[in-house]
């Protein structure tokens, strides 16, 4: 089924052509909101909520703008972003230049990693460290934008990235040597 059949049953408010929207995408889209939540309970609840806002939002998306896949990613991670903002995440703020910008090339390491060991390793992240990680590294924001997002300064924005990857570093190291 096409996604402009998708989107036009959706938009009827059938609920076959909801059920595959949701079909078709709940898979990945729950792999994203595992990378924000601390756990599978949060991350449902992320994935139900975000699924509802597409549903209510479905109306604004324009084919013309992009793939329906890559809106109904942005809904997600927007509901996410409202939701983590209504608990008031919590930032260190810190200076950047404090930080090296250098890390170690772990790439041989992490491929060694499966999938889920990684997402296991995003989710241990305090709560700042992993939305600004998720955001930077994954979801392609720069800190422009992930300030705006969070309402947070850049340097804020740089120095949770920073702390966020050395953290990720010292877990995959302890994974390794044990």
């Amino acid at each position: 089924m096409t996604d402009e059949l998708l989107v036009n049953g959706c938009l009827r408010e059938d609920s076959r052509y909801q059920q595959a929207l949701y079909d078709k995408y709940k898979v990945e889209m729950f792999l994203l909101c595992m990378r924000y939540a601390k756990g599978r309970a949060e991350a449902e609840d992320f994935l139900q909520d975000g699924f509802m806002q597409v549903f209510r939002d479905l109306r604004q998306f324009d084919a013309n703008k992009g793939s329906l896949q890559g809106w109904v990613r942005k809904v997600l991670v927007n509901k996410i972003l409202q939701q983590l903002r209504k608990k008031k995440l919590q930032f260190v703020c810190a200076d950047v230049s404090d930080y090296s910008n250098q890390l170690p090339n772990n790439e041989d390491i992490l491929s060694m990693l499966s999938a889920k060991e990684i997402v296991q390793l995003i989710q241990r992240l305090p709560e700042g460290y992993r939305v600004v990680f998720n955001l930077f590294m994954v979801e392609g924001y720069s800190h422009q934008e992930i300030a705006e997002q969070l309402g947070v300064s850049e340097n804020t924005s740089k120095s949770q990235l920073h702390k966020a990857r050395h953290a990720l570093q010292r877990s995959v190291n302890d994974l390794i040597s044990s």
